[in-house]
């Protein structure tokens, strides 16, 4: 895991090597930059995970014609260097780098669809001056780009981007994507800076990028044929070697534990596998789950969590945030993180903070399952279209919508005519969405069934690029490489290829993944039904430990003359907050902290 930065043309050197130190989080552990000629330059910076000898450093060349950059890892590097051994390459190193470097000498851009992994990765070919550039199948890995002038840049973050424009800008689609928190947009808040789509490959040559679509979820037939004790036993075997490939490593790995289904399944297949190899029997003893507690909150998990590392014999380190500091570091984190979310990101700076003072360089965390699998009680509802004759089904499908919160009489209380709306709501959004959708894309949607479609949504166009792209960035601020069973692309394409009933089962959601580990974790994990967001209690937060920083910055100059929020009324909203005694709730002081941290944002990049 690393940070790259490109450019064609050469860049100056004292700038580039501006712009690469605004990655040193992202690789404490070596720097590499080739400049050649006028024509292009190229940096990165090293975080070791596989082969922590010199021999892994980039860019790395090969016959002084191909020049590699590359973030990310290839899990499956071991089968790959094999094949390419057999055709005679021979290695110096023993790095995934080398191996995707050879890969793409052999292969050319066929190679990605042999990968099992994330990266973004730019590969210079001296030769013919063209530059090759990927992104991974479900955009584990970022890459943003800035093409102006005639001149390309690229890099795994947009602040390194900045110091080559000639202005720093607000995007033209700044409030829409503000104001949207999954937007699918490729634009960024920046003007002139965008992503790289993920699953698809570019080429830039003689002044014009061209993008190519190289993956779609392969809908396979023979797995919608399967009964449904089948599927958990193929299930199984994908998450078993998802995982057990992913635990390829030289550093120590982690795994993250919130206690919920998702996060205990990856941990209980992770301690099956060190069980089971053993070439892995030093890791038994080394097992470590981390957690972030919020004492006194509903938002708190720990207990869960503490059940879970029991059960599993594994080691359990509780993160809890010193309320009292988390001021001092507030807009360090909001720099690094470089985006506007509701979501305070600072736990989530001390929890990968903490892992890697504790030694580990990677974690295994459970981002997917949701998404993948229909965990949010909001999808529970999309079976329905394919059920409208069967009224077995509609009942259970709406007996499982209302027992996800049984104490919210909303859910209770939906009436038809409700139901009917909020689905013609998702229908026409869905409809919009179509037009900005590629023509293998709509081939893909049209074999789902109506969940799926849904859940295609949410995994593709929303709420996953989203978490990936917060998750990238919370691990990354120190130095953290975060893997993700779940999303290994045969997963999701079991995932796909598996009916409305596969996800929502005997009452309840995720019931495939649930079966995954009915006896590995204590039944009331298992069973549990109410799914806890993983957020700070803000409300507390403003009142509490952030309210002298809030404070003194609504007072502030530049506080009162920012252009991209509205000082007067967010003055108003915060202060009633902080000094009346009414208890407001968590949504609407998320809003309001939204609000206030796109000022932080104005002030971190536009002053």
């Amino acid at each position: 895991m690393c940070g790259i930065l490109g450019s064609i043309p050469r860049s100056n050197n004292k700038i580039f090597k501006k712009s690469l130190n605004k990655l040193n989080h992202r690789g404490p552990d070596g720097e590499g930059i080739y400049h050649f000629k006028d024509e292009i330059s190229l940096g990165h910076k090293r975080l070791s995970v596989i082969d922590l000898s010199d021999n892994g450093y980039q860019p790395m060349s090969k016959y002084d014609r191909y020049y590699l950059i590359f973030n990310g890892e290839i899990y499956n590097y071991l089968e790959l260097k094999k094949e390419l051994e057999g055709k005679g390459y021979l290695f110096k190193s023993r790095s995934d780098t080398e191996v995707l470097l050879y890969s793409f000498i052999e292969w050319g851009s066929d190679c990605v669809n042999r990968l099992n992994g994330m990266w973004a990765f730019a590969i210079w070919d001296k030769e013919i001056k063209s530059l090759f550039l990927s992104r991974d199948r479900l955009g584990e890995k970022p890459l943003y780009y800035s093409f102006f002038n005639n001149k390309l840049y690229f890099s795994s973050e947009q602040k390194a981007l900045l110091p080559f424009l000639e202005k720093v800008e607000i995007s033209s689609d700044f409030n829409n994507l503000v104001n949207n928190p999954y937007s699918n947009s490729n634009k960024t808040l920046f003007s002139k800076i965008n992503k790289f789509p993920p699953a698809h490959n570019g080429i830039y040559v003689k002044n014009k990028l061209t993008f190519e679509r190289y993956w779609s979820p392969k809908i396979q037939a023979e797995n919608l044929s399967r009964s449904y004790s089948e599927k958990i036993e193929y299930l199984n075997d994908l998450i078993y070697d998802s995982c057990k490939i992913r635990l390829r490593s030289d550093v120590p790995i982690s795994t993250a534990l919130s206690g919920g289904i998702d996060s205990s399944l990856v941990a209980s297949f992770v301690r099956e596998i060190y069980l089971k190899d053993s070439n892995l029997d030093s890791q038994c003893n080394n097992q470590t789950g981390f957690n972030l507690s919020f004492p006194d909150s509903v938002m708190d998990e720990n207990y869960a969590s503490k059940q879970i590392a029991d059960k599993l014999n594994i080691n359990l380190e509780t993160v809890i945030v010193d309320k009292n500091n988390i001021h001092k570091n507030l807009e360090k984190v909001c720099y690094l993180f470089e985006d506007i979310q509701e979501v305070n990101p600072l736990p989530h700076y001390y929890l990968y903070k903490r892992i890697k003072e504790k030694g580990f360089s990677v974690s295994l965390d459970g981002h997917g399952g949701d998404e993948l699998f229909c965990g949010y009680e909001s999808s529970i509802l999309h079976a329905m279209p394919d059920n409208l004759f069967n009224y077995k089904s509609l009942k259970k499908i709406y007996k499982t919508y209302c027992d996800v919160h049984p104490k919210n009489e909303f859910f209770k209380k939906l009436s038809p005519s409700g139901i009917l709306l909020y689905l013609t709501k998702s229908y026409v959004k869905n409809f919009i969405n179509r037009k900005s959708r590629d023509n293998a894309t709509k081939n893909c949607i049209s074999k789902l069934d109506s969940l799926s479609k849904h859940l295609f949504e949410l995994t593709f166009e929303t709420v996953l690029p989203t978490l990936l792209r917060n998750y990238d960035r919370y691990s990354m601020m120190s130095g953290v490489e975060i893997r993700m069973p779940l999303i290994d692309y045969r997963i999701v394409e079991f995932a796909f290829s598996s009916q409305w009933d596969t996800k929502i089962n005997k009452g309840f959601t995720k019931s495939i993944l649930r079966d995954q580990i009915t006896n590995k974790i204590p039944p009331n994990i298992v069973n549990n039904k109410v799914k806890i967001g993983f957020a700070p209690p803000i409300y507390n937060w403003i009142k509490g430990p952030l309210r002298e920083y809030i404070l003194d910055e609504l007072n502030s100059i530049k506080f009162v003359n920012s252009r991209l929020v509205n000082p007067k009324k967010v003055k108003n909203k915060l202060y009633s907050i902080i000094h009346e005694d009414q208890t407001y709730s968590h949504y609407y002081c998320e809003r309001i902290w939204k609000e206030f941290s796109t000022y932080i944002w104005e002030k971190l990049f536009l002053t």
